[in-house]
């Protein structure tokens, strides 16, 4: 499988690479795959995305590093699945090209209407009366501009839709819609455009009884779009760049899913696997902890006399803790869950009652007097809660094998900073 640390040794290089400092060098090759390169400004464009960008500039440089690396093996893993994709036909199925001609049809149309949006102004008198109702309220006076606007663009949309139908001749034919009907039949026509009841029904649908005014509410939201899109091509619309993008993210996510299919094939094969993992979906004990850090177990024991007597623990380690953490908040260090915390304190724990001072517990840190405050029960979590989860650990689990395979059709190489030696990682099995 891919081996995360042999990617470590590259790292810092792409930091350097990508980093400012570098923001006005050429365009570089960060890996290859197959006959096919990732760019030092796709890496940049996936960083630029990840969640973690907006807290990017404050993290340092190994943690900017760690971000930027695991991003290129991710472009990587998505370029080896989208050339066997296409390698499998999968970009030429009729199904996909369907698929891209609708996410084509979208975005032509949404274009389109945001033109017409944009040409809708909010006459000055209006505008002032707005300002004055909402003196004060920014939110308010936005939330009562956009609502005049999507009024004011309804007649604005019906009239253009008319326009559009008059100038392509378009003709419905409603009355076909009965039961019976075939998957060829024509409800609608107009110049260079037919719409079929196999268009817009899918054939599970029309297993399924016939409902005509759904149906003729699903022709007039598919006519309203491909007429539309059509306006949109003639005006000179291009969404090609846009189209592209689309099917470079499309692929790898249908090889997946293709694989995932073969990976969890059935219900049965998810729940045994959550059988054999019961541990995806326990909820272990915490404790919500009390304690006070001293440099002897001399220490420690006479504390623990005076808690004994009647002091507190918290005010004591307000005063006596060399946790500095613990010290600060009066020792209370807040919740730990099982298996997380001080092997020696996840020790004792279980073994307290609430309230109940410890015994002097040695780590390598001191000498420990500890209270459990707290607790909340674990438990487990039944299948259906976790069945995601389980889904996506099967495929985790059987992923970085098959990039590995991939790998071996498709060559790899990683070439992070062309003046520099890099270490290349490898697929291991």
């Amino acid at each position: 499988m891919w081996n995360r640390n042999t990617l470590l040794t590259c790292l810092f290089t792409v930091a350097l690479v990508c980093s400012p400092l570098h923001a006005s060098a050429a365009d570089q090759v960060m890996a290859t795959v197959g006959d096919e390169t990732i760019n030092s400004h796709e890496l940049e464009q996936a960083v630029s995305s990840s969640p973690f960008y907006t807290q990017f500039n404050t993290m340092g440089e190994d943690e900017q590093a760690s971000l930027r690396g695991d991003m290129l093996r991710r472009l990587v893993a998505a370029r080896l699945l989208a050339l066997e994709a296409r390698r499998l036909g999968m970009d030429k199925t009729p199904s996909f090209q369907r698929e891209k001609a609708d996410f084509r049809q979208g975005l032509l149309y949404r274009g389109y209407m945001n033109k017409l949006r944009v040409g809708i102004a909010i006459p000055a008198d209006t505008l002032e009366a707005m300002k004055q109702q909402f003196k004060g309220d920014a939110d308010a006076f936005e939330a009562a501009k956009s609502a005049y606007l999507a009024t004011q663009f309804q007649p604005v949309k019906r009239a253009e839709m008319l326009r559009l139908q008059q100038d392509s001749h378009a003709k419905s034919y409603e009355q076909r819609i009965k039961p019976g009907i075939k998957p060829a039949t024509v409800l609608m026509e107009g110049d260079g455009f037919s719409i079929t009841y196999g268009d817009i029904v899918d054939a599970e649908m029309q297993k399924k009884r016939l409902n005509p005014e759904w149906v003729r509410q699903q022709l007039k939201d598919r006519s309203e779009v491909l007429l539309v899109s059509m306006a949109a091509e003639r005006d000179g619309a291009n969404v090609t760049s846009q189209i592209d993008r689309y099917v470079e993210e499309r692929l790898p996510a249908m090889m997946l899913e293709k694989k995932t299919g073969e990976w969890v094939p059935n219900e049965k094969s998810l729940r045994n696997w959550y059988v054999k993992h019961p541990e995806i979906g326990r909820i272990p004990v915490s404790y919500h902890v009390g304690q006070i850090v001293v440099a002897t177990r001399e220490q420690a024991e006479a504390l623990s006399a005076r808690i004994v007597k009647g002091e507190s623990l918290f005010d004591l380690a307000g005063s006596e803790s060399i946790d500095p953490v613990g010290r600060k908040q009066n020792g209370d260090i807040g919740w730990i869950t099982e298996g997380r915390g001080v092997p020696e304190l996840m020790k004792v724990l279980p073994t307290l009652k609430d309230e109940q001072i410890s015994e002097v517990v040695s780590t390598p840190s001191g000498f420990h007097l500890i209270v459990v405050l707290e607790r909340r029960i674990g438990k487990q979590k039944p299948f259906g809660d976790v069945r995601e989860r389980v889904k996506q650990m099967m495929v985790n689990q059987n992923l970085p094998a098959y990039l590995g395979e991939l790998e071996k059709r498709y060559p790899v190489t990683w070439n992070v900073m062309a003046t520099q030696a890099a270490s290349q990682p490898v697929a291991t099995q």
